[in-house]
C-alpha cells in the first residue's frame, strides 16, 4: 500500500492563522510557526512560490526547521504555469529586463531570457529541500483557459523535459 501524508495548502495561509489553530505565542513567529505546523503535519504545499520566486536562504531555513521525512510540495512560480506574472515580483534586476515593469504581465510578453533565468533562480532556491530530502513535488496548476489543444501538449512536453529528476503535479 502507499503512503498516506496529511497537510494542508500552506502553514502561512490567512485562513489558517485566522482560525486560531496556532497558539498565540506560535502565530506571529514565523519559525515557531513551521516547527508547530510540522509536529502535527508530515507535508504541507508551498503557495508562496506560486506568486513570486522563492529565495534560496529563505528555503534552506524551511529544511532547517522540519523534522526528517517532513516534505514540501512547491507550487511552480506563475510565469511556468501560463498565468503570466506581477513584474512587481521579479527581482530588480529580471524586471528590469521586462517590456514594463508594473502590472500585470501576460504568458507572451515575458521575454525568454527573463524566463531562463526565472528558471535557473526557481531550481537554485528550492535545492537546499532537495538536498534535505524533504522536496516533494512540484505542483503546475495550469489556468483555466489551458484546452486539450497541440499547443498545450507541446507546453506540457516542454516542462517535462525542464523537471526531469522531479516528481511533477
Amino acid at each position: 500500500m502507499g503512503e498516506i501524508r496529511v497537510g494542508t495548502a500552506s502553514w502561512t495561509d490567512e485562513t489558517l492563522l485566522a482560525s486560531g489553530w496556532y497558539p498565540p505565542e506560535v502565530r506571529h513567529h514565523p519559525e515557531k510557526r513551521l516547527r508547530y505546523y510540522a509536529e502535527h503535519f508530515d507535508t504541507v504545499e508551498v503557495d508562496s512560490t506560486f506568486y513570486a520566486l522563492p529565495r534560496r536562504e529563505v528555503v534552506a531555513k524551511w529544511a532547517e526547521r522540519t523534522p526528517a521525512g517532513f516534505l514540501f510540495h512547491v507550487k511552480a512560480f506563475s510565469a511556468f504555469t501560463g498565468h503570466g506574472l506581477e513584474a512587481a515580483t521579479l527581482p530588480k534586476d529580471l524586471r528590469s529586463l521586462l517590456p514594463k515593469t508594473e502590472g500585470h504581465l501576460a504568458q507572451r510578453e515575458i521575454p525568454q531570457e527573463v524566463l531562463e533565468e526565472a528558471w535557473n533562480r526557481f531550481f537554485a532556491a528550492i535545492t537546499p529541500l532537495r538536498e534535505a530530502g524533504k522536496l516533494g513535488y512540484l505542483h503546475f496548476g495550469l489556468p483555466p483557459w489551458t484546452e486539450p489543444k497541440p499547443r498545450s501538449f507541446r507546453y506540457l512536453e516542454h516542462l517535462a523535459e525542464r523537471t526531469q529528476g522531479y516528481w511533477v503535479a
